[in-house]
């Protein structure tokens, strides 16, 4: 069946009218009350609107409003708005007339009842899903596949079919959740450019990406619901399922029962392909997975070198005028030059001098050699050698390297297995930005220990950063 058979063909209209905003609001009070009733009367309903509305129903521009099918006009009093019933039955009648909402009279009265067509209750929930910013647990697919299934392998009873159900759909949606996952960390990773001071990433990152993005999705997918941890399990129990001739009956007929299907045929059909389904899915899942986590490591190194760019550079206004004054200063070059040149087409900026005493031309002067003692080359004392040396080395180490980031863990760790915010010393500002490059890296497989975060702030040596602990990988997380 076609999309517009089910669907009214003005049924999106309200969604590009100028009061759009209003007739959205006004669907998600309409949701919010079936929510708590059964069925609704349509004088109850208008004054949910005018309690809920009132403010941006006075903000209605009911000018060009119109009748889609007939192209008949409202009257006078919709059209001003005059009051805010009038106005609210207004909304209800273009819902109706669109087909968002149906009316029906009581059975004992002439009072009407407003319901919600099945389509429309869908696209209601969608909508609202959209706005919806409370922040969504991961439903643990994997383990609750591999829980249906095991259930129902051992106990062999009539609802078999309904644990394939079961995992069939879990399975579904976990692919659809890695996929969505996927292209959140890329959506992250793109915002990288748009970020202009070190704080925004740290922000991106630590308010944004950690709390809705680590935390809720991917760490559950690397721990609590481990695909490689229940992978071979549930493969295993579907592979005795399609080898045992007799649960693959019982399936047939636990199916036949449902009445979807025409033919006892078609029922095996469709059992095998969900079995199968389950187990390809799962066999290619590991791909899945490493893609996700290149994803997730290109982005936590986009986030390392941009911070590293902006902490080494002066991107103020101040900065850019400097460099570009400085380049412009090399008029001997030909990139100088052709800056100039540019910057004079561009902007009131010219070549400017003067003339002193110091401008007179000067005949040179041919120096004459002599033969004079040569300059005696002064002993450098070991110690000092040696400290010339260790500074050289020290500027060279002074990159932000994985390396050294690495080196930075092990010296506050030391023999410790786990050490907490209050416990690592901040010297400098140096140590404060290994510190917040430690933090991010504490996800990749190259790291030698983990990042557990937990709520609030502490301040260390007059540095605030977030409460957590480093643990080194193979530590139980008990440990304290």
């Amino acid at each position: 069946m076609k999309l517009f058979e089910i669907l009214p063909h003005n049924l999106f209209s309200i969604l590009t009218s100028k009061n759009r905003e209003v007739y959205v609001e006004a669907l998600f009070v309409i949701r919010r009350a079936f929510k708590q009733e059964m069925s609704i009367i349509k004088s109850d309903l208008v004054s949910m609107l005018i309690n809920s509305l009132d403010e941006i129903i006075y903000q209605m521009d009911l000018s060009e409003e119109e009748d889609a099918e007939n192209g008949d006009t409202y009257n006078d009093d919709e059209r001003d708005g005059a009051s805010l019933s009038s106005t609210a039955h207004f909304i209800l009648r273009r819902l109706r007339d669109t087909g968002w909402i149906e009316a029906e009279y009581r059975v004992d009265s002439f009072e009407e009842n407003i319901t919600l067509p099945d389509y429309s209750v869908k696209l209601i929930n969608l909508l609202y899903s959209l706005t919806d910013e409370s922040v969504r647990e991961y439903n643990s697919y994997v383990y609750s596949t591999y829980s249906a299934l095991k259930t129902a392998d051992q106990e062999r009873d009539d609802y078999m079919y309904d644990a394939l159900l079961t995992a069939h759909g879990n399975t579904v949606k976990l692919v659809d959740e890695l996929k969505t996952l996927h292209n959140n960390i890329r959506r992250y990773h793109q915002a990288l450019n748009e970020y202009a001071t070190v704080n925004d990433i740290l922000r991106g990152h630590f308010d944004e990406y950690k709390n809705l993005i680590t935390d809720r999705i991917y760490h559950p997918l690397k721990t609590l619901d481990s695909v490689p941890r229940f992978k071979n399990p549930i493969i295993k129990i579907l592979g005795g399922w399609v080898r045992d001739q007799g649960i693959r009956e019982g399936l047939e007929k636990q199916a036949m029962l449902r009445g979807r299907y025409e033919s006892k045929e078609q029922a095996a059909g469709d059992v095998m392909q969900k079995i199968h389904d389950i187990m390809d899915t799962y066999e290619t899942l590991d791909r899945m997975l490493e893609e996700i986590d290149r994803k997730n490591s290109a982005y936590t190194r986009a986030s390392i070198e941009k911070m590293r760019y902006m902490l080494n550079t002066d991107r103020s206004i101040k900065g850019k005028l400097v460099e570009l004054l400085t380049k412009a200063a090399e008029s001997n070059s030909e990139a100088g030059t052709k800056l100039l040149e540019a910057l004079g087409d561009s902007t009131e900026l010219f070549k400017q001098g003067y003339v002193d005493g110091g401008s007179l031309y000067t005949p040179r002067v041919r120096r004459v050699r002599k033969d004079e003692k040569p300059m005696e080359i002064q002993p450098v004392e070991h110690e000092a050698g040696e400290r010339a040396f260790e500074e050289f080395m020290d500027r060279a180490k002074r990159s932000y390297s994985h390396t050294r980031v690495m080196n930075f863990v092990r010296s506050v760790m030391g023999q410790m297995d786990v050490i907490t915010s209050n416990e690592i010393p901040l010297e400098g500002d140096e140590d404060f930005i290994l510190l917040m490059l430690a933090s991010i890296k504490g996800g990749e497989r190259s790291a030698f220990y983990n990042v557990e975060f937990t709520k609030g702030y502490t301040v260390n040596n007059g540095y605030r950063i977030p409460n957590m602990r480093l643990i080194k990988k193979g530590t139980k997380k008990n440990v304290e």
